[in-house]
């Protein structure tokens, strides 16, 4: 089935992408900043951050916080 409208190209007002998202938990275990995974992803640096914010967990009877992935997606079984 051809799609004409369909396309991968990022575009203004268009929520973050699954495989965005746990780029965005990778990046961040491994150091990067929010500036330099916006700058990766081509995204608005308020965009990932406010994801961050909304997707952040606290762990270890809130000793720790962390972005996860699982937090920010709806209807898992």
């Amino acid at each position: 089935m051809d799609n004409p409208n369909y396309t991968t190209e990022h575009r203004k007002g268009q929520h973050l992408l699954n495989e965005e998202r746990y780029e965005i938990e990778v990046r961040l275990k491994d150091g990067w900043s929010i500036y330099k995974i916006a700058k990766h992803l081509g995204r608005a640096y308020n965009t990932i951050k406010d994801e961050v914010e909304r997707g952040t967990v606290t762990l270890y009877n809130g000793k720790v916080k962390r972005y996860k992935v699982r937090s920010r997606q709806i209807g898992l079984s």
